[in-house]
């Protein structure tokens, strides 16, 4: 009989034990959620960058060379592939990644050695969901947590 109270009484010291253990390993479980969460979100709207990109040059660079000149000029287009870039369409809807705006996108004209070539960078400010800005609890200042995410892409004016 003692020796089966002993081992109800170790059963209950067990599950306090296991809630304590529980209670600590939380925030270190959250925290590691939270940054894979995070650094996916990050992966994902690179992603969507170098799409958008790519897709704004490519509308680009078939309408870059002027028909009467032959010259390259990126002054006619820039505008329309920006809101294709912004949008995903001529149509201004919604704005495909948060905070993206048109003075993002810079168009320039090169020319090289085989041809006339069309340069598009677009720098765009990532911004975690979470903390925006991280404390320093010793001097009182904050770390900014965004930083440019810089996607360049250079085609060929067809």
């Amino acid at each position: 009989m003692q020796f089966s109270g002993s081992r109800i009484i170790n059963r209950k010291k067990q599950r306090g034990l296991a809630a304590i253990e529980f209670t600590l390993i939380l925030p270190l479980l959250l925290f590691f959620t939270f940054v894979v969460a995070e650094f996916s979100r990050l992966l994902y709207q690179y992603n969507a960058l170098n799409h958008i990109t790519r897709d704004a040059l490519r509308f680009a660079i078939n309408d870059a060379r002027d028909g009467s000149t032959g010259t390259v000029t990126t002054t006619d287009i820039a505008a329309e592939s920006r809101t294709i870039a912004m949008y995903g369409g001529v149509s201004s809807g919604g704005v495909l990644l948060p905070s993206l705006a048109a003075d993002d996108f810079v168009f320039t004209d090169a020319v090289g050695i085989d041809g006339e070539y069309i340069t598009l960078t677009v720098t765009y400010e990532w911004q975690p969901l979470i903390f925006t800005q991280l404390p320093l609890f010793v001097s009182g200042n904050s770390i900014d947590m965004t930083f440019p995410l810089v996607v360049r892409y250079t085609m060929r004016a067809l």
